[in-house]
């Protein structure tokens, strides 16, 4: 009896496996929360206004994916202090700290997709009726999107660098390994699609971020994408 007492306290004391398990929860939906504050401007234009073929709305739909590449290189950071530090990561912050320094050093990043979300955006308004030209619209989303992720990756693993270098390193590493970035592609769709599960999806959303960043991770880690000694923990 006083052995299973023992193991009981063991379990719920502050700094038990229970409160840790508890904590690193808590760090995820900060973090995802977080995210999604830095989608408001998205929200705010799908809400509001939504998809048409109209000049106004196909540019205010781009300008509202202008955070979007700071707010994944801060999703990258502060999972990947998640994944090191669990519940002991202040991973809010380091959110913050790295959107920060995302939109100054990732503005071009910000702009690139912005740009590549206008013209397939005006390519889908203007032939939006052909099944060949959504199929190119699609694939060039997908690249698009894998892109910006490889871009937020090389630029957490090796700090800010030249636009041209970060994009240059970035298209090698996406070239030389072609698998990771299909992963990261079906890790963002399963995330997207679960979003859309009837009454669980809206609570799964203040969770689903930072758990498709931590996959990224992971399977970065696992397919040997970044370095085996990238455990920097400063956004």
């Amino acid at each position: 009896m006083n052995a299973a007492l023992t193991r009981v306290r063991a379990l719920i004391a502050l700094d038990g496996p229970l409160a840790a398990t508890v904590l690193a929860v808590w760090q995820y939906f900060v973090v995802s929360v977080s995210f999604l504050g830095c989608l408001v401007p998205l929200f705010a234009f799908t809400t509001l206004v939504g998809w048409q073929a109209t000049h106004l709305a196909v540019w205010l739909g781009a300008a509202s994916l202008l955070p979007i590449a700071p707010a994944a290189y801060a999703l990258l950071r502060g999972t990947r202090l998640l994944l090191a530090e669990r519940g002991e990561a202040r991973a809010g912050r380091a959110f913050w700290n790295a959107f920060a320094k995302g939109c100054l050093h990732l503005w071009w990043a910000a702009a690139g997709t912005s740009l590549a979300a206008l013209v397939l955006a005006y390519d889908l308004a203007l032939f939006g009726d052909s099944d060949a030209v959504l199929l190119l619209v699609a694939a060039g989303a997908a690249l698009a999107a894998a892109l910006l992720i490889g871009v937020c990756v090389v630029a957490g693993s090796d700090g800010f660098g030249r636009p041209v270098e970060t994009l240059t390193a970035a298209v090698k590493a996406i070239g030389r390994r072609p698998h990771i970035p299909l992963s990261w592609l079906l890790l963002t769709g399963l995330g997207l699609a679960a979003t859309a599960i009837p009454v669980l999806g809206p609570a799964l959303a203040l969770f689903l971020p930072a758990l498709v960043g931590a996959g990224i991770h992971i399977c970065n880690d696992a397919l040997r994408l970044t370095r085996p000694d990238e455990t920097s923990h400063t956004p």
